[in-house]
């Protein structure tokens, strides 16, 4: 995981959290993520996909407030 970064003080469940995150559970390549903002619903779509795989990993829609 070489595309990893460790952060000093970061206990080994919280690097795990952070990897499952950003990192594609297939290849372990770090994702690519976009963010698209709609303001009239006021919301954040957030895409994340594997460059390396060439596979749409999750999208998630977060609440602006």
């Amino acid at each position: 995981m070489e595309d990893s970064k460790t952060f000093e003080g970061t206990s080994d469940e919280h690097q795990y959290f952070i990897d499952d995150q950003t990192l594609c559970c297939l290849c372990g390549t770090k994702l690519d993520f976009k963010h698209e903002v709609d303001y009239m619903k006021l919301t954040v779509r957030e895409d994340a996909d594997c460059p390396c795989c060439k596979i749409h990993m999750k999208t998630k829609e977060h609440t602006l407030q």
